[in-house]
């Protein structure tokens, strides 16, 4: 039976591939095509089935040995280790896991054949036997067979016992036993696409390069069949694909002319049974399409949740499967321990990217969270000396703000009215440019009144058909309405600051600019209304029956409410840091002889962008990295300013 066994692995081996078809009264077999031959022909179905595979395959496959309850420890030293890492002798993980799953979503199952190999470090040889090759099961029962025949074209047939294989499989209804490929289910789908390819082929060999067809008026000397058939013949030769004068216009005699005529492929729909044939293979498999055809709809945020709800709810359940059917079958035929286990890594790919991770990180610790030889280590760069220690900024401190994103803490420490003093040469004091709570507060209420205000106004308009948005009027409206409370906080923060400087703050050189503010932060607020009611009344037009959509009273319930606080907040931060360094440049106009910076302090829930900037240091004249002098300042994009809710710090070293 060894020497069987060695023949047959031996055939499995690259330099010995054997392709056989086992008809169309197959399991596998879709109309006339096997699943492999619709694998192979149909490019979309092809696409998809290698995009998952390959996104399977690159999970790391980790072995774990449990230690207690709630303990665990990379095992890479043991039989399960060795084998998994090198499955087989031409084969490496990532390339065997690949084979399996595509096997498993062609065909519907897959096995794998565990053959013990002395000469191999973990013993054993881990090997895929073609489904084609798989005859029939024998004995058992209906859920798990004694052994399997397998037979080859040269003649070779043997039974693998249930000891030596693992089978992966899906589940066929009515039949425990059996499997079923996912391919049938894209039964009529396939058929059309089919169809559809063979016209379009037929379509470009058939019709005229010129897409026309030549005219020849009745009333001339008729042709007989020969002069008709040299006349075919010379213009074919001459125009054709390789004549001497293909793609230059023909010169037509006897009245004749050329008449262009093209087919539509709108009339047939080709472009749409296209997506069809790619959203039905998609939805055969649980992915979305978008991931692998991208459209010019989708954005980076799209693009990015997408590739999450990758893993966690398409490859979810077969990457389960797989776990456990390695973990329950695989690892007790090599041996291994009980409390040994295989689980694929899914924590790089659920992970945000670096930035998101940074922020998050660093908001739940309360301070930076590596070391620099940490980080170098990440880049594969050497250790440095002093590296192992964890830098903390100044503004970071136990029992006070917990972390440098924090913007608000419970209880904040209350703006002092006494002068910086300077402890010693160049110790950096510094001064917190924070809205308070109350300040918050106030614009949100604002806002809130302003959206009630302007919902009460617009909402029954729209009913009405009428002329609904009037924006001169809701942008002078809500630019009265911020520019006191605008004011009273600049004024508040301003003040403050110039009081530690032991400076004057002169409130009236800062009108125009705070008047200016209002004003643009009131027409960007009106620009987001309106377009999001454009947006709710255009979803309202183009839905179903009975179908639930945002309406225009959700959105301007939704303005009054969560994007008050949320605007509210951002813009009394904003306000806040301003006044503090305008008085601190006022204070620098008025002879103040101590260096003046400025920090950008991250808030909570930044954006990624913002997270990468915290801790940055410029002068009180300079801009930050980003081009922006404060957080929410209006230099920036929309993109970037809106709902900011970073603040600065105000740095002062003695000359």
């Amino acid at each position: 039976m060894s020497s069987i066994f060695e023949r047959l692995r031996n055939l499995i081996k690259p330099n010995n591939v054997i392709q056989i078809s086992l008809g169309s009264d197959a399991p596998t077999s879709v109309l006339n095509y096997t699943a492999k031959a619709l694998y192979q022909s149909q490019d979309n179905l092809q696409a998809v089935v290698n995009y998952l595979a390959s996104s399977i395959a690159q999970l790391p496959l980790k072995v774990y040995k449990r230690d207690g309850e709630t303990d665990r420890k990379r095992d890479r030293n043991s039989t399960a280790a060795k084998v998994l890492w090198k499955p087989n002798d031409y084969q490496t993980c990532f390339e065997f896991i690949r084979a399996v799953v595509t096997e498993y979503y062609v065909f519907g199952c897959v096995y794998v054949w565990v053959t013990p190999d002395a000469e191999n470090e973990s013993g054993y040889q881990l090997l895929i036997i073609p489904s084609e090759w798989v005859q029939q099961t024998i004995g058992g029962n209906v859920y798990a067979p004694n052994a399997i025949r397998v037979s080859t074209t040269n003649g070779l047939v043997t039974d693998i016992p249930k000891e030596e294989f693992v089978q992966f499989k899906t589940y066929s209804p009515g039949n425990p036993g059996g499997y079923l490929s996912p391919i049938s289910g894209l039964r009529q789908t396939l058929q059309e696409q089919i169809e559809a390819g063979r016209f379009r082929k037929q379509l470009w060999h058939s019709s005229g390069r010129l897409n026309a067809q030549i005219l020849r008026p009745k009333d001339v000397q008729p042709w007989d069949d020969e002069t008709k058939k040299r006349f075919v013949n010379a213009f074919r030769e001459a125009w054709g694909p390789d004549g001497a004068k293909a793609g230059s216009i023909p010169l037509m005699e006897d009245g004749m002319e050329i008449k262009p005529f093209q087919t539509s492929f709108k009339e047939q729909q080709w472009a749409e049974s296209i997506q069809l044939s790619r959203e039905a293979v998609a939805a055969a498999y649980r992915i979305n399409p978008a991931l692998i055809w991208h459209t010019g709809t989708q954005t980076y945020a799209s693009a990015r949740d997408n590739a999450r709800a990758l893993y966690a709810e398409c490859l979810g359940p077969d990457l389960q499967m797989l776990q456990q059917r390695f973990n329950d079958f695989l690892l007790p035929m090599i041996g291994a321990d009980a409390n040994t286990y295989v689980e694929f890594d899914l924590t790089e790919k659920l992970k945000g990217s670096f930035e998101e991770r940074a922020g998050i990180m660093q908001s739940s610790v309360g301070g930076p969270w590596l070391t620099r030889n940490e980080a170098r280590a990440d880049y594969n760069l050497p250790p440095i000396e002093g590296g192992d220690e964890l830098i903390v900024p100044l503004n970071v401190i136990e029992g006070g703000q917990a972390s440098p994103t924090d913007t608000h803490m419970d209880e904040q420490e209350p703006m002092t009215t006494e002068p910086v003093k300077m402890r010693r040469k160049s110790e950096a004091v510094r001064i917190k440019g924070m809205s308070e709570r109350e300040e918050d507060e106030a614009v949100s209420k604002v806002l809130s009144r302003f959206f009630d205000r302007q919902a009460k106004s617009i909402l029954p308009k729209l009913g009405a058909k009428a002329d609904w948005w009037d924006e001169e009027r809701w942008d002078d409206e809500l630019a009265a309405d911020l520019q006191p409370v605008v004011e009273q906080v600049a004024d508040a923060h301003g003040m403050s600051t110039a009081r530690k400087l032991g400076t004057e703050y002169d409130k009236k050189v800062t009108r125009n600019y705070l008047k200016a503010l209002a004003s643009g932060r009131a027409h960007a607020i009106n620009v987001k209304t309106k377009r999001d009611i454009d947006k709710a009344l255009r979803a309202q037009e183009e839905a179903e029956e009975d179908e639930e959509v945002r309406t225009p009273a959700d959105v301007m319930e939704k303005r009054a409410g969560f994007d008050a606080n949320v605007y509210g907040k951002a813009l009394a931060t904003c306000v806040a840091g301003w006044g503090m360094i305008e008085s601190c440049n006022q204070a620098k106009r008025g002879g103040y002889s101590n260096t003046i910076q400025k920090e950008w302090v991250t808030g909570a829930n930044a954006r990624t962008s913002h997270v990468m900037m915290n801790g940055e240091v410029v002068g009180i004249d300079d801009t930050f990295s980003n081009g922006a002098r404060w957080p929410g300042d209006d230099n920036l994009d929309p993109s970037e300013s809106c709902g900011c809710n970073c603040s600065t710090s105000v740095i002062i070293t003695e000359v």
